[in-house]
C-alpha cells in the first residue's frame, strides 16, 4: 500500500468528493495511509497500559487527599482550618486540570516525550520533598504537594488521554480511555490503604498513630512506588506515527482554538463538566472525615476512600463499553445526573452500612463521569490535530471547580461540621452539570435534523469495516474503497 492516498487532480475538483473536499478546505492535506486508522494495535494497547500507570500517580494520588486532610487537620497542620488545608488538595487538582491549557497544545505540536520526561522528574522530586517538610509549616507542604506535584500531574494528564485518542479513533476509543482511567481508581484504592497504615502505625485509630517521622517514612515509600510507575509509563507510551508530531500526515493542522469557544455543543459540554466536578470532589476530599465525625468506626473510616475508588473501577469500564455503542455524551448525561443524586444521598447517611452503600454507588457514577469527559470532548474534534487542545481547554475549565470546590465546601462545613451545607451545594452543582449536558445533547440532535449523507458517505456506509472521526468516514485497513469512477 502506498505511503499516501489522494485523489487525482481532475477528480479532486468534483463536488461529490466529500472527504477530499473537506480535507482540502480545512487545509488538512491528502488522505493519510489506511494504516494510520487501524484501531489500537500492539503499540496502542501498550500506550493504554502506560496511561493506566500514569493515572495511578496523578488522579489516583489526588483521590487519596482525604487521608492527608485527616492527618493534617488532626496532627501535622492542626493550627490551620479545614478550609485552609483544603487549598492544598484543591490547588493540586486545579493544576492537574488547568495545565491542560498548556500541555494540550504542546502535545499537538509533537512534544509528548518532552512533557512525559520533564513532568515525571518534577513529580518525583516534589514527592520526595514532601517527605522532609516540617510540621505546622503550611507553605512547605503547599509548595511541594499543591504546586509542584500538581504542576507535574497537569503536564501529563491531557497528553496521556490525547495520545490514546490518536491510537484509537474508532469504536474502541471510549473503552481504551476508560481502561486507562481505571488507573486513578486503582491508585485511589492503593494510596489510601498504604498511607493510612504507614502514617498511623498499622491504621489503628484516626489521628492517634501518626507522627512527623511516620509521615516522612510513609511519603518516601509512596514516592518510590510512584517513581517506578512513572518510569514505566514513560517507557510504554508511544506517539502514533503520522498523526502526532504536529499533525504529520494530515497537513500539520493548527487547532482553531478561537473556533472552539464559539461552538455551542463544546461550550455546553465543558460547562457540564465544570459543574459536575463540584459534585465529584466533595467525597474525594471529605469522605473519610465525614465518616469519622458521623461516629463510624475509625477502622472503617480509614477504608472509605478505598471503597469509594473500588466502585469507581467498575464505573470507568461499563460506561465506556456502553459509550462505544450508544455515544459518549449519551452515557455521560445519566452518569452526571446519578453523580448529583448520590451526592445528595449523603444527607441520609447515619450508619456504617448506609455510608458504604452510598459511597460505592456514588463512586460508580463518578467513575463514569470522569472517564467519559475526555472521550466526549475528543468526539467533538474535527481532526486528530486538535484533540489535545480541546481536551486541554476543557480540563482548564474544570480547574475552576477543582480550585474553588474543596475550599467552598470547607467554608460551608465550618468547625461545627455542618455537613448538610456542602452536600447540598455539591449535589445541586452536579445536577446542574447534567442539565447543561442535556442541552448539549438536544442541540446536537437539532443540528443533525435534516442532514443527509453525501454520495461518498453513502457509498462508504455499505462497507462493513469503517471508522468515523470528526464527521469524516474513513474505511479501515482491508476494507474495499470505492474507485474514482464510482464517485463520479
Amino acid at each position: 500500500m502506498n505511503s499516501t492516498t489522494s485523489l487525482p487532480p481532475a477528480a479532486a475538483d468534483r463536488d461529490d468528493l466529500t472527504i477530499a473536499e473537506k480535507q482540502e478546505r480545512k487545509n488538512v492535506g491528502p488522505v493519510p495511509p489506511m494504516e494510520d486508522y487501524v484501531d489500537g494495535g500492539w503499540e496502542g494497547w501498550l500506550t493504554v497500559l502506560g496511561g493506566w500507570c500514569s493515572q495511578i500517580t496523578s488522579i489516583g494520588q489526588g483521590n487519596a487527599f482525604g487521608v492527608y486532610e485527616d492527618f493534617y487537620k488532626e496532627n501535622y497542620l492542626s493550627n490551620e482550618s479545614s478550609s485552609t488545608i483544603a487549598w492544598i488538595g484543591s490547588v493540586q487538582l486545579a493544576m492537574l486540570f488547568g495545565m491542560g491549557l498548556i500541555a494540550g497544545p504542546l502535545f499537538d505540536k509533537g512534544h509528548f516525550r518532552v512533557l512525559m520526561i520533564s513532568s515525571s522528574a518534577l513529580y518525583i522530586l516534589c514527592n520526595f520533598l514532601l517527605s522532609i517538610t516540617k510540621p505546622h509549616q503550611f507553605y512547605q507542604i503547599f509548595l511541594s504537594q499543591g504546586i509542584g506535584m500538581g504542576l507535574a500531574m497537569g503536564l501529563t494528564y491531557a497528553p496521556t488521554f490525547a495520545v490514546i485518542g490518536h491510537h484509537f479513533q474508532g469504536r474502541r476509543r471510549s473503552v481504551a480511555m476508560g481502561l486507562a482511567s481505571t488507573g486513578s481508581s486503582i491508585g485511589g484504592i492503593i494510596h489510601p490503604i498504604m498511607l493510612n497504615n504507614l502514617i498511623n502505625r498499622g491504621g489503628d485509630a484516626f489521628g492517634t498513630g501518626g507522627t512527623s517521622s511516620t509521615f516522612g517514612r510513609a511519603i518516601r515509600i509512596n514516592a518510590g512506588m510512584n517513581a517506578a510507575l512513572l518510569v514505566l509509563a514513560t517507557v510504554l507510551m508511544r506517539e502514533k506515527k503520522g498523526v502526532v508530531a504536529g499533525g504529520a500526515g494530515r497537513g500539520k493542522v493548527k487547532p482553531n482554538i478561537g473556533g472552539f469557544l464559539t461552538e455551542p455543543k463544546y461550550l455546553l459540554v465543558s460547562l457540564g463538566c465544570v459543574l459536575g466536578s463540584f459534585g465529584f470532589f466533595f467525597p474525594a476530599v471529605y469522605v473519610q472525615l465525614f465518616s469519622t465525625t458521623k461516629g463510624i468506626s475509625p477502622t472503617f473510616s480509614f477504608y472509605t476512600l478505598s471503597v469509594l475508588n473500588a466502585g469507581s473501577t467498575f464505573g470507568r469500564i461499563l460506561p465506556g463499553l456502553l459509550a462505544d455503542r450508544f455515544g459518549s455524551l449519551n452515557i455521560l448525561l445519566p452518569a452526571t445526573y446519578g453523580l448529583g443524586a448520590t451526592t445528595l444521598g449523603y444527607l441520609g447517611v447515619k450508619s456504617l452500612a448506609a455510608d458504604a452503600v452510598v459511597t460505592a454507588i456514588f463512586r460508580f457514577f463518578s467513575g463514569g463521569f470522569i472517564s467519559l469527559m475526555v472521550p466526549t470532548v475528543a468526539s467533538l474534534a474535527k481532526n486528530p490535530g486538535e484533540i489535545g487542545a480541546r481536551i486541554g481547554i476543557t480540563s482548564a475549565f474544570c480547574a475552576i471547580s477543582c480550585l474553588t470546590g474543596p475550599p467552598i465546601n470547607g467554608a460551608l462545613l465550618t468547625g461545627k461540621f455542618l455537613w448538610n451545607r456542602p452536600i447540598i451545594f455539591s449535589g445541586v452543582c452536579a445536577l446542574s452539570g447534567g442539565t447543561s449536558l442535556l442541552f448539549a445533547r438536544l442541540w446536537r440532535t437539532k443540528s443533525d435534523i435534516g442532514s443527509s449523507p453525501s454520495p461518498r458517505e453513502k457509498s462508504v456506509e455499505d462497507f462493513e469495516a469503517q471508522e468515523t472521526f470528526g464527521g469524516d468516514t474513513i474505511p479501515k485497513l482491508g476494507a474495499d474503497v470505492p474507485s474514482h469512477a464510482d464517485l463520479k
